[in-house]
């Protein structure tokens, strides 16, 4: 016998239901969804990890006035967003940032990195100056005043635009390394004429009073009167990544933390 009810049309009521019960699952959805977009993003950032003070590793936890300015921003920030510091040498920090891995912390700006990069606004500004060993002091107002001299610089740096150029037009020659500890190192074995420290005299204290190695050569170091170059540092993350409007906002909330270099 044939079933009859099955060939009725559904009831208004039983109509209303299947609508009510879609309109739940669609809440449900859109709840659930809202709730993914509350849960905390963790940005990966790369840093150095031996440029003291400003950012280095000390007993394997990142240190330093950068890392301060990213927990301030963290501890600011409503959505819940967190940074995952990773710290190591600049050039593989560079590296990897630039294969978009995650972002850069601590990096300057010249032109080839504008083409990478999009940048925040400037978080740090760095003074770049000269060291020598005392007695062995020169007189140094300019760049010229640095051509044919023996300098010691980090892998993957940048000094800024001008001193950039110089390098790459041969007027400048510098001793690459990959640490600030070792360029004095070889600055006290007589190996370097000069060596560039970041920091000023503070990045100079900093080292020594933290490489016993150098403990002994404490008395010895100068620093030139004349900066290098004033060094703005930002955070940055390759332009392929789109994290444009995340650096927007993180620059509204170095501005609202009175950040200013």
């Amino acid at each position: 016998m044939q079933n009859l009810a099955a060939d009725a049309p559904p009831s208004p009521a039983l109509a209303r239901r299947d609508w009510l019960r879609l309109g739940l699952t669609l809440a449900l959805a859109s709840a659930s969804q809202a709730l993914r977009a509350q849960t905390p993003a963790r940005v990966l950032v790369y840093g150095d990890d031996a440029y003291a003070p400003v950012i280095y590793l000390q007993d394997g936890r990142p240190q330093g006035f950068l890392v301060d300015v990213l927990r301030r921003v963290e501890a600011r920030n409503t959505n819940g967003i967190t940074f995952d510091l990773e710290l190591m040498p600049w050039s593989r920090a560079y590296l990897l940032a630039s294969r978009g891995k995650g972002g850069l912390i601590g990096v300057s700006r010249n032109q080839e990195r504008d083409a990478l990069f999009d940048f925040s606004r400037p978080i740090y500004s760095d003074d770049i100056r000269v060291v020598v060993l005392k007695g062995k002091a020169f007189p140094f107002r300019d760049l010229p005043d640095l051509r044919g001299k023996r300098i010691g610089g980090v892998t993957g740096a940048s000094y800024g635009e001008r001193v950039d150029a110089a390098i790459r037009d041969g007027n400048l020659v510098i001793d690459r390394d990959i640490g600030a500890a070792s360029r004095l190192r070889k600055l006290a074995a007589g190996h370097l004429d000069a060596a560039l420290i970041g920091n000023g005299e503070r990045g100079l204290e900093w080292l020594l009073a933290h490489d016993p190695r150098l403990a002994e050569y404490r008395d010895r170091f100068e620093i030139l009167p004349t900066p290098l170059t004033h060094d703005p540092l930002h955070l940055a993350f390759l332009k392929s990544m789109q994290q444009r409007s995340f650096l927007d906002a993180f620059d509204a909330a170095t501005k609202a933390l009175a950040l200013q270099v």
